[in-house]
């Protein structure tokens, strides 16, 4: 199964880890969320890649990028993202992100116009709020989970509420790639519980709405069938925006790119090359 070569670069006194899948088309920037890495897209990447020039990239605090402790509001992250595009002379990308990555990649956008050429975004928070902000905080403290064995994890992952949806291809690259043997010996996931510090959640409240407008991008908002995201909301942006397309995975939960990376791959092209896509896919 192909795999990608992994690099990293320094970039505002920080490293910052991607993996480049070549390929000889058009530039395409993956950008994971909270708790994930870059190796969370694999199985799209896979199916896509004879299309495009595909890089995903740890943000902060995930993979193999710095785990530091402070660095983690939207500013510092727009700022790392902008940072990295700059060192690999990224101009006109396709971007495509997921949750607090899409929020990231949204306001980048907006500060560095020409950066992307248009952007699939899957289920960004639209509104960012304290009520939010306070909702994950609580993960900085909490006990982290940990396994003895990669087998261990797998088993747990393939039980799970909301992994076991996950496609048998993306279990096997999150247990091979997103999972690391500490130094006791108990094998951790690749995110850094930095990431939920409230010092940088406190008052980092964002609303894309007024982005979205300002962006004058083609911008693909795809939501999953099983996830609240607020419609009202999306309702309000689709109306005063022509270039705004919805679209809804179904049967799917947050990580929807995770649980139907077929689908999630076909809507990029169909959406790529402006075909009208329907309500569901």
């Amino acid at each position: 199964m192909k795999q990608p070569t992994s690099h990293k670069i320094s970039a505002r006194g920080i490293t910052l880890r991607y993996v480049d899948w070549g390929g000889d088309g058009p530039a395409m920037l993956l950008l994971h969320g909270d708790m994930r890495t870059s190796r969370s897209w694999d199985a799209v990447a896979r199916r896509l890649v004879d299309e495009y020039r595909i890089i995903a990239l740890d943000m902060r605090g995930h993979g193999g990028s710095d785990w530091t402790p402070r660095g983690y509001r939207f500013a510092e992250r727009v700022d790392d993202l902008a940072a990295f595009c700059d060192a690999l002379d990224l101009r006109g990308v396709f971007g495509v992100a997921h949750s607090t990555g899409g929020v990231v990649m949204s306001l980048c956008a907006q500060k560095r116009p020409g950066m992307f050429s248009q952007l699939v975004l899957m289920e960004p928070m639209v509104v960012v709020d304290e009520r939010f902000h306070k909702m994950v905080a609580g993960r900085e403290h909490a006990e982290r989970s940990t396994w003895q064995s990669r087998e261990d994890l797998h088993g747990y992952l393939s039980k799970h509420r909301a992994a076991s949806s996950w496609h048998p291809e993306v279990l096997d690259d999150v247990v091979a790639h997103e999972a690391y043997r500490r130094d006791d010996g108990l094998i951790d996931m690749k995110w850094s519980s930095y990431t939920f510090n409230w010092l940088d959640r406190d008052g980092d409240n964002v609303d894309l709405k007024p982005v979205f407008a300002e962006l004058g991008l083609p911008i693909l908002f795809i939501r999953s069938s099983g996830h609240s995201t607020r419609i009202k909301e999306l309702n309000e942006v689709q109306d005063g925006i022509p270039d705004f397309h919805r679209l809804i995975i179904e049967n799917t939960g947050h990580n929807m790119y995770m649980e139907r990376p077929d689908a999630i791959a076909h809507s990029i092209r169909e959406f790529a090359a402006g075909h009208d896509l329907p309500q569901s896919i």
